[in-house]
């Protein structure tokens, strides 16, 4: 399956709840529904630019120090140089990885980045590695469908951002682990409730609102491995498995972590495997 059907499966239950607050928002007022839909229109057309990228990232030009620096650490990846050699920007938001590439012609670095690449904490091919893996990410954040459906489910966004910081200040004593768990006998119950007293219309909202509580984690899972998957072909694709590899292993001892590090080699001298009869070829000519 191609990363547009595990993206798409992971968006459904956005799309849904927002769904219902646009409608929402449509039925009580038609010119705030219009003055929505004309700011998301001006926002896929902008978001690319300096504002955009500074709305997205809080990105800023690099400096000529700054951008001298991650250029020169990032020739080990041949598909970033020449013509195809990318603006820098300095992002506060680029993610745990601390790079981006959200186009065709701009790379935004974190500043913890830049400073391990110019102190030289960060050799060059690693940091050509951590490029590399946002370089195999960029046709989702390029992509027009995917920066159309995030515009379409701020409302569902906005509530995983308030869910997040709720859950990271109460998570710890544990009544949200015990309360989630509790909720398929809260489920339970009122699906019984409804059947008993033949509610049909609330039943099947219900339904769907207890399924999609069990899938959409899932999904969303799902939707990060596929996409650390398509940042990993692309550091293979570079040469740059093993390097990559070894960061993981330095980092991490977690079996999961450690099955992608060994994937990470073992795809990268197969991909030498098939690539050492046409080095012969050209050598014999």
């Amino acid at each position: 399956m191609s990363w547009r059907g595990v993206w798409l499966r992971a968006q459904i239950t956005g799309l849904l709840f927002s769904s219902m607050i646009w409608l929402v928002v449509g039925g009580l007022s038609l010119p705030a529904a219009a003055l929505v839909v004309g700011a998301g229109v001006v926002w896929l057309l902008v978001r690319d630019t300096r504002a955009g990228l500074w709305w997205r990232y809080g990105a800023r030009l690099a400096t000529r120090f700054e951008r001298v620096g991650v250029q020169a650490a990032i020739v080990p990846v041949g598909s970033l140089r020449g013509r195809h050699q990318p603006r820098i920007w300095i992002g506060a938001r680029t993610g745990p990885g601390g790079v981006v590439v959200p186009n065709g012609m701009d790379l935004v670095v974190s500043p913890s980045l830049v400073r391990r690449i110019v102190s030289g904490e960060l050799g060059d091919e690693q940091a050509s590695a951590l490029v590399a893996h946002a370089l195999g990410q960029r046709p989702v954040w390029r992509s027009l469908l995917v920066a159309a459906v995030d515009v379409y489910c701020l409302p569902w966004n906005l509530v995983e951002i308030v869910v997040a910081a709720f859950t990271a200040t109460a998570g710890r004593s544990g009544v949200m682990s015990a309360s989630w768990k509790m909720r398929w006998l809260v489920f339970g119950v009122a699906i019984v409730d409804n059947v008993h007293a033949a509610r049909w219309n609330a039943l099947v909202p219900l339904v769907i609102v207890a399924v999609l509580s069990g899938t959409t984690a899932v999904l969303r899972r799902r939707w990060l491995a596929a996409l650390r998957d398509l940042g990993d072909r692309q550091v293979i694709i570079e040469g740059l498995g093993p390097v990559l590899a070894a960061m993981i292993r330095s980092r991490s001892r977690s079996v999961s972590d450690l099955a992608r590090a060994d994937t990470l080699d073992q795809r990268h001298t197969g991909r030498d495997a098939e690539l050492q009869p046409a080095v012969r070829k050209r050598a014999c000519r």
